[in-house]
């Protein structure tokens, strides 16, 4: 492993196997296509750069289109549109100046915001950045064609990952970038850290990723339930509780168990982020849409940028909520919202 940067810091873990239970009868085949957004009327898509940058040689470092080919019912946690409530936020937007596509992945309790930019869906050259003040910070890893920033903490240290086909995550702090490999996998995603430093991500090969957890430099892999190819831990919080996905369906990982999240009536779920009260972030897809979702204790909250497919991806301990927002799926526009709370879901 090399790391590069101001500084000539490293480290890298070993893998341990960590199985929690799950709800059983569980299956989802999936087909997923590399293929460019222009293919997105007929398919699904979201704005996630080097999710799975793997395979096929098309731009998956991007975006990431699937299509469900077999659907198995699964025992879920979570029924009945009784318990969505849609909500109005106040959006405000956030856009790179000169970019055609900002995602804002992840926000600090003080509003200082990361993510990524770039030219345009078509530009393989995606740059980190963090926003503090109103004012713009760039981050690009050194040697490295992809930086994207995909937390903060309330210290202000930054995490992410760099790399398309190949890289690692990071860490950046005062200048200096400190490379992160979860043991010998050819590639390393961190999706989010909290404020003890535990971070939670994805590691693996171009042909498969396995979720983990990294507590001191030891990691350990999530294992979700059921069969799948990918699978990403993409949120933590003080507590311990951890929510990603696999294929189309969401989990919250708490105390050795795991819990489904599925959005009433949506094809695909995908859970992003948990705050400090518990409070779940992600997307969902129904009936020909995308919108953002909230989830506290079995209610959700359903919000999205007027007229816009919208993408909720990081969500703060007051409850701002960050994610992306797109008209026509080629100009991608980043957003922060105003806070909600518990008393939201009553």
């Amino acid at each position: 492993m090399v790391v590069f940067s101001q500084g000539q810091s490293a480290y890298s873990g070993r893998l341990e196997e960590v199985n929690g239970t799950g709800p059983t009868g569980f299956g989802r085949k999936l087909l997923r296509l590399d293929a460019l957004l222009s293919s997105r009327h007929n398919s699904r898509a979201f704005v996630e750069p080097s999710l799975a940058a793997f395979g096929g040689g098309v731009r998956m470092t991007k975006f990431r289109l699937m299509l469900a080919v077999c659907l198995i019912f699964c025992t879920t946690l979570f029924h009945g549109q009784s318990n969505v409530k849609t909500i109005n936020v106040t959006f405000t937007t956030i856009d790179v100046p000169g970019a055609g596509l900002t995602q804002v992945y992840g926000i600090n309790s003080a509003g200082d915001m990361v993510g990524f930019y770039s030219t345009g869906y078509n530009d393989p050259n995606d740059h980190g950045f963090l926003l503090s003040g109103g004012n713009f910070t760039f981050l690009d890893y050194p040697g490295a064609d992809s930086t994207v920033a995909t937390s903060i903490t309330d210290s202000g240290l930054l995490a992410g990952y760099y790399g398309s086909f190949t890289g690692g995550g990071f860490l950046y702090s005062g200048g200096t970038f400190t490379g992160v490999n979860a043991g010998k996998n050819s590639r390393t995603f961190i999706w989010r850290m909290d404020n003890t430093g535990d971070i939670v991500g994805s590691a693996g090969t171009p042909y498969e990723t396995r979720a983990f957890q990294d507590r001191g430099l030891r990691f350990r892999t999530i294992t979700f339930p059921g069969s799948y190819v990918y699978a990403y831990a993409t949120g933590i919080n003080m507590a311990g509780q951890i929510v990603g996905w696999v294929n189309s369906d969401a989990y919250l990982f708490s105390n050795g168990q795991f819990r489904n999240i599925d959005f009433p009536g949506a094809s695909e779920t995908e859970a992003w982020d948990i705050n400090n009260s518990g409070i779940v972030v992600g997307w969902y897809f129904l009936g020909g849409t995308d919108d953002g979702f909230a989830l506290f204790k079995g209610k959700y909250l359903s919000f999205s940028y007027p007229g816009a497919a919208t993408f909720a991806a990081g969500i703060n301990s007051a409850g701002q909520i960050v994610g992306t927002y797109t008209f026509d799926f080629v100009a991608f526009h980043g957003f922060v919202t105003n806070p909600i709370t518990t008393k939201d879901f009553e």
